[in-house]
């Protein structure tokens, strides 16, 4: 029984334990490499470790109100699924081209082997600009800025999707880190579906230039 199994932890542990699944709760995802902003190194996130520790008893209280806590211990990432498929966070146009991108940089860094020493991908607000004008991703009636991309960007570190390093959102100069967690924000079918769609009006605008 988890009552049972919970009473026998210490009180700290108790404590750590509401205040874990609060997080996990929250953001849908935690994982194992943070960016460690006073002492400028990745680092492995206690939190992380605690969840491995107690992975079971968390799941079995998760379990309760129609959550499953997964793991992938590859790429370091513990993340949520509601069993009901309720509770789905919608996201507006400029966080989904932003995600969709990110998710594109990760994906090809990997397949060349980038950032092995490492789960996630260092990148820059320009670098990602550079990208999404390179793939034809725009921001319909939007100019694509730093700062209309900063606003994305903050939703997906508050949601360990990216981890910030250095830089201000409302300036538009932020670096961060893309978190492997970025493998479970998106289905690979939206990927797909998105990639096609993509190429589908890119090739039309290449036609009217002809």
């Amino acid at each position: 029984m988890f009552s049972e199994q919970f009473a026998q932890l210490s009180g700290s542990d108790q404590t750590r334990f509401a205040e874990i699944v609060n997080k996990i709760l929250l953001k849908g995802f935690v994982v194992r490499d943070i960016f460690d902003s006073r002492e400028k190194i990745i680092r492995v996130n206690p939190d992380f470790r605690f969840i491995e520790r107690q992975f079971d008893l968390i799941n079995d209280y998760l379990k309760f109100s129609g959550w499953v806590l997964n793991k992938d211990l590859i790429l370091g990432v513990f993340y949520l699924v509601n069993t009901f498929e309720d509770n789905r966070i919608r996201i507006d146009r400029e966080t989904s081209l932003v995600l969709f991108t990110l998710r594109l940089i990760y994906e090809d860094e990997k397949e060349e082997g980038g950032s092995s020493s490492t789960q996630s991908i260092y990148m820059t607000t320009p670098s990602l600009i550079k990208m999404m004008v390179d793939h034809g991703i725009t921001m319909p009636g939007k100019r694509l800025t730093g700062r209309l991309i900063g606003k994305s960007l903050r939703f997906l570190n508050n949601h360990n999707i990216i981890s910030k390093v250095s830089g201000s959102y409302d300036e538009g100069n932020v670096s961060f880190y893309i978190l492997p967690s970025i493998k479970y924000a998106i289905d690979n079918e939206k990927i797909v579906a998105m990639s096609n769609a993509l190429d589908q009006l890119n090739s039309q605008e290449e036609s009217l230039i002809k």
